[in-house]
């Protein structure tokens, strides 16, 4: 959970970006209507890009950090970085998880 005290803007914009499926979700289990799930899909569809491009940034950044880095165990710090690269692609997809499986709970309310 400290991890996510050192996210940079990018990873928290991407995650702020994931996060507006489950809103939506949430709102169309309060009060379903066609053009909410409707709206469902491209919010979801721009969230997975978003997810990717934090996984990319991610990435690119874990390399400049492994670059910079000047040690004997190489290695170990790599696998560190790179774990923590991944924590925002893991929010992020657990978010719209999250959203998807509100959305199934509330299509099966409605009669």
């Amino acid at each position: 959970m400290r991890a996510l005290l050192f996210l940079g803007p990018a990873a928290i914009l991407g995650i702020v970006i994931t996060a507006l499926p489950l809103v939506l979700a949430v709102l169309y289990a309060v009060r379903p209507s066609p053009s909410k799930l409707e709206l469902m899909r491209p919010v979801t569809l721009a969230a997975i890009f978003a997810a990717l491009a934090g996984i990319c940034l991610s990435l690119a950044n874990s390399f400049v950090g492994i670059n910079r880095h000047a040690s004997e165990n190489v290695v170990a710090y790599a696998a560190e970085v790179f774990a923590e690269s991944t924590i925002p692609a893991f929010v992020s997809f657990s978010l719209m998880a999250a959203a998807w499986l509100l959305i199934a709970i509330a299509m099966r309310r409605q009669p």
